[in-house]
């Protein structure tokens, strides 16, 4: 049992957490969760995974088309609480909107948590950059390399918390 399991919800972001372990020199496997399901997660990290890695990272956006997912990451965290008992550490990451929050972050975009569409906000952003925004896991791996590290850890919060969780694991 070795390394660092990170969990994200969807692709472009798995992309983007890949892009930023490697420019941070830090390895650890990020799998796709692929549902909002706190069992899914406590299946990944229990059966798929048992054994495997020491720590676990579970990223879960926090709001999301202007539902809370507060509840549903309450749950999350009770149930995985229960992996604690199987010698994995784990730490659900409620990330504030969204990914695309840390992105807008790395962009100099001051108070991006508080954006409510993020996404829509990054549109605009790489749109005044004169660059077409397209949701794909190599443009946001390439805007993972592209970012202010130094300044997205300033004016995100819970990135600043990611960073600081992964350094420590």
């Amino acid at each position: 049992m070795s390394g660092t399991l990170i969990l994200v919800e969807g692709v472009t972001d798995q992309a983007f957490i890949r892009g930023v372990a490697e420019r941070l020199n830090i390895a650890c496997k990020i799998v796709v969760m692929r549902g909002n399901k706190p069992e899914k997660a406590y299946r990944i990290l229990n059966k798929t995974y048992s054994g495997e890695f020491e720590r676990a990272i579970v990223l879960k956006d926090v709001h999301r088309a202007g539902i809370d997912r507060t509840p549903l990451i309450e749950r999350l965290a009770g149930r995985i609480k229960q992996l604690e008992e199987e010698n994995i550490q784990v730490c659900v990451l409620p990330v504030r909107r969204s990914i695309e929050a840390w992105i807008l972050a790395g962009l100099s975009q001051t108070n991006p948590e508080d954006i409510l569409d993020p996404v829509e906000e990054l549109k605009k952003v790489m749109w005044r950059r004169g660059r077409q925004y397209v949701k794909s896991p190599a443009f946001y791996e390439r805007l993972a390399k592209e970012i202010d590290i130094e300044k997205a850890l300033s004016l995100s919060r819970t990135f600043k918390d990611f960073v600081d969780l992964l350094s420590k694991l």
